[in-house]
């Protein structure tokens, strides 16, 4: 029997509140699901915010215990918050910028890269600390965990696993640092940003399992960057696949900003609701 997958997509802080938030409903709606997610065999793909949740669920931690702070979470602004909004939109505007006349995927990235390099967006030693105290843990999981970069000079697309020798946290930091917003880290001399600059899921690195779940934190049919494309999905042809947006409440808990976090707790619990109301998930994946 072919091994399953999680693929869970990039989002922002709200998309780790609702994708811990989905997986924690799911324990309740859909056990058998998530008794094969939980199997050492299953292997997960993790983008940007994915990348944060892929990486805690691996800890064997349960879902509703790594849910829990997403739910206590403050719902007061905080002082970047304005800040980070008119960011997202010049990220936002640079990728759309990016793609014009680019002979090639790798051109337009890199051209989000130089945007990237220039981009005054803190040390990167705190912005690895930062990503690290979310982490359960320093130690690469002994499951396949597949998290996703890009290279901001070359605009190639990278994977990182155990094997690759990379701090976990570096790893998962830099699958996560939106260009202009956080910033490139640095492994092995090459300095990397958001994995989401290829897609916001990258579930084509899940070609050869099934089944197959996806987890995308946005609204289906959204902007050309929120979308999982029909190329990515082709590879499961022969295999079950089942891809989840988030729902129109869902979305209206994010609130315009991705990163805000004021909204954490909301979707959270948005997400918590749309797990729940997923126990048809077993029929689809045969799980």
């Amino acid at each position: 029997m072919a091994r399953g997958a999680l693929v869970l997509a990039g989002g922002g802080s709200v998309g780790i509140a609702w994708e811990l938030g989905y997986l924690a409903g799911l324990e309740t709606s859909s056990p058998e699901v998530m008794d094969r997610i939980r199997d050492p065999d299953t292997t997960y793909v993790g983008t940007s915010a994915g990348s944060v949740v892929a990486t805690m669920l691996a800890s064997g931690i349960a879902a509703e215990q790594l849910l829990q702070p997403e739910l206590d979470s403050e719902t007061s602004a905080s002082p970047g918050q304005q800040r980070s909004f008119w960011g997202i939109a010049k990220v936002a505007t640079a990728m759309v910028s990016s793609r014009i006349g680019a002979k090639s995927p790798e051109e337009a990235r890199r051209r989000i890269g130089a945007f990237a390099a220039k981009a005054a967006t803190g040390p990167e030693d705190a912005w690895i600390a930062s990503i690290g105290r979310r982490l359960p843990g320093r130690d690469w999981p002994e499951r396949r965990l597949l998290i996703t970069a890009v290279d901001v000079e070359s605009g190639e697309f990278r994977v990182f696993d155990r094997d690759a020798g990379v701090d976990l946290a570096s790893a998962v930091a830099a699958s996560c640092a939106v260009p202009g917003i956080f910033p490139p880290v640095t492994i092995d001399g090459r300095r990397y940003m958001d994995g989401g600059m290829r897609s916001i899921a990258n579930a084509d690195l899940a070609a050869g399992c099934d089944p197959v779940l996806i987890l995308v934190p946005m609204r289906e049919g959204g902007p050309g960057i929120g979308s999982v494309s029909q190329g990515e999905l082709d590879v499961f042809e022969h295999g079950r696949s089942h891809l989840v947006y988030a729902d129109a409440e869902s979305v209206r808990a994010f609130g315009r900003n991705p990163l805000s976090t004021t909204t954490r707790a909301a979707s959270a619990r948005a997400g918590l609701r749309q797990g729940r109301q997923a126990a048809g998930l077993v029929d689809q994946l045969s799980w």
